[in-house]
């Protein structure tokens, strides 16, 4: 065999091995984004070296919400060097439900999960999630600072725990009783799951977690919550005061929004339809 042919075989077990445009993927990792320059680059290292090693075909969508610093250019470095790496650039500072719901909604994946951009819960994380619902049926996985593990370690500050505390009261009273931690940003989706929930998400601000967990749990979806390893990284975007009152008040406004939602409506949702088809 020739050095050419040798050349050949291997461009083309290195093309086999990636998606074709357009072609779907197993995996969609959504990272909502910004003003994240800094911290972004080491947590894309993170996520394509993990999914390179296991030949996952996967792509991943980082939505920068209108940043005013260079999240943008750190970006593209990936994108020329990674076809995997999708930036979706929006025009204004939208929010990052509006951010992840965009995202979400453009992607192609029979799995969606998003993430955040500093990499708080390292992406081996997903396997724990991705057996909840290849093997527990689920059809949303989501990560839990909360809840304990014996083989998962949560490293955080202790007035953002006490905060988190105060706050999940409120939540569980009023509106999603019986989870440890709603606002992990580390969230598994099956394709039908993710299409329904942010298909009818409205929230834009950092209280679309309660929302999305509220129209599936209306819609009688199997939520698993699971404890994942976690380490607060310096560096976030939430205000404890302003955006803690925000939420608050989203708690009733979600509860009456969705109040008519049923297991009928996901079942007649187009995804649910569409996988459903022989």
């Amino acid at each position: 065999m020739s050095k050419n042919d040798d050349s050949t075989d291997s461009i083309q077990e290195w093309l086999s091995s990636h998606p074709e445009h357009g072609e779907s993927v197993e995996l969609s990792v959504i990272i909502p984004a910004y003003n994240e320059q800094w911290r972004l680059p080491t947590t894309l290292i993170d996520i394509i070296d993990y999914l390179e090693s296991k030949h996952s075909k996967y792509e991943v969508i980082v939505v920068d919400d209108g940043s005013s610093d260079d999240t943008e250019q750190a970006v593209r470095k990936f994108e020329r060097i990674c076809a995997h790496i999708r930036l979706v650039r929006l025009p204004n500072n939208y929010g990052k439900g509006h951010a992840v719901r965009t995202g979400m909604l453009s992607a192609r994946g029979k799995y969606l999960l998003f993430t955040d951009a500093d990499g708080s819960t390292p992406m081996k994380e997903i396997e724990r999630l991705r057996r909840a619902i290849e093997q527990g049926g689920a059809d949303i996985a989501i990560g839990s600072r909360a809840m304990e593990s014996e083989d998962t370690h949560v490293e955080t500050v202790w007035h953002r725990k006490l905060l988190g505390r105060v706050f999940h009261f409120f939540v569980h009273s009023i509106l999603l009783p019986g989870f440890h931690d709603t606002q992990c940003g580390f969230k598994l989706f099956t394709r039908p799951a993710a299409r329904f929930v942010f298909g009818r998400q409205r929230a834009n601000g950092f209280s679309f977690d309660l929302e999305i967990l509220h129209l599936a749990r209306k819609a009688g979806l199997t939520i698993s919550e699971i404890p994942v390893n976690w380490t607060n990284v310096a560096g976030s975007k939430v205000n404890l005061v302003t955006d803690a009152a925000k939420m608050f008040r989203d708690l009733f406004i979600f509860r009456i929004r969705n109040s008519g939602i049923t297991r009928h409506d996901f079942q007649a949702s187009p995804a649910q339809q569409e996988t459903s088809s022989p």
